[in-house]
């Protein structure tokens, strides 16, 4: 919905949408039911809203540090991913021809296939077949070089080492991509947006309850507190999927990876 845009502009648009529904709503309500009327009730109506405040506030911290644990999680699994592309591209260094140049091509399109393409996919909650497949060839080509013709045994033993090195470094890959494609599909359960909403229509019908003769005062109290709610509704909303939104995972990581090894494809 809100693709293109930044976010900062986002969030505006949460907490003006939020506070001129609160303040046309609540003009009506001054309308039906006059100030004078509320004024006796004050004392318990404030002891109330303190406690729905709380309660409510309370629910939307504990979302917003969840969404945004998860947002700075997907953000370093992300770049873990480069590290370990990083350390086979070193390793690939010492392998044996043709393992090392295939290896390296291998890398490299894989780099640019999941930065290029598959990158725009995840915003969709959707995997790259073909970087997945390019990857797997790379596995394969590690798992079966052999040694260059006459080696000597201390060259075999190298060799091994450096495989064994490879093939972990490959698993941590799978698993961080693994990771990566699943952060792409989580978001938040339709039930806990329900009952922010909720929470926060309960909350502003117990601020309607005050009476405050001066219209434009109250009208304007109430606008700042819907904007403050609609802000932070706004954070969760942005930061519920990582690769979706104005506020996204970027790949920065992966341009310094291709350009700190001089990829081509």
């Amino acid at each position: 919905m809100f693709d293109g845009l930044p976010g900062w502009l986002v969030l505006v648009i949460f907490s003006l949408v939020s506070a001129g529904v609160a303040v046309a709503l609540h003009a009506v309500f001054r309308r039906l039911v006059p100030p004078e009327d509320l004024l006796p009730h004050h004392d318990v109506a404030g002891f109330l809203v303190s406690i729905v405040g709380v309660l409510y506030a309370v629910v939307l911290g504990f979302l917003v540090i969840n969404v945004w644990a998860s947002f700075d999680l997907a953000q370093r699994n992300a770049d873990a991913e480069t590290n370990d592309l990083s350390t086979i591209l070193h390793l690939a260094k010492a392998f044996p021809e043709p393992a090392r140049s295939q290896t390296q091509r291998l890398i490299a399109r894989y780099a640019f296939e999941v930065r290029d393409r598959e990158w725009p996919m995840l915003s969709h909650g959707e995997e790259d077949t073909q970087a997945r497949a390019i990857m797997f060839d790379a596995f394969n080509v590690v798992a079966t070089m052999q040694p260059a013709q006459k080696a000597s045994p201390a060259e075999d033993l190298q060799l091994a080492s450096l495989r064994d090195a490879a093939l972990s470094t490959f698993r941590d890959l799978t698993a961080h991509r693994r990771e990566r494609v699943l952060d792409a599909e989580s978001h938040l359960a339709a039930p806990l947006y329900f009952a922010l909403i909720a929470g926060a229509v309960i909350l502003m019908a117990f601020v309607f309850l005050f009476g405050v003769k001066n219209r434009v005062l109250q009208l304007a109290m109430t606008g700042l507190v819907a904007a403050m709610i609609g802000l932070q509704i706004g954070v969760v909303y942005e930061l519920d999927r990582p690769f979706w939104g104005a506020l996204q995972v970027q790949p920065h990581a992966w341009d310094v990876l291709i350009r700190d090894n001089h990829l081509r494809v």
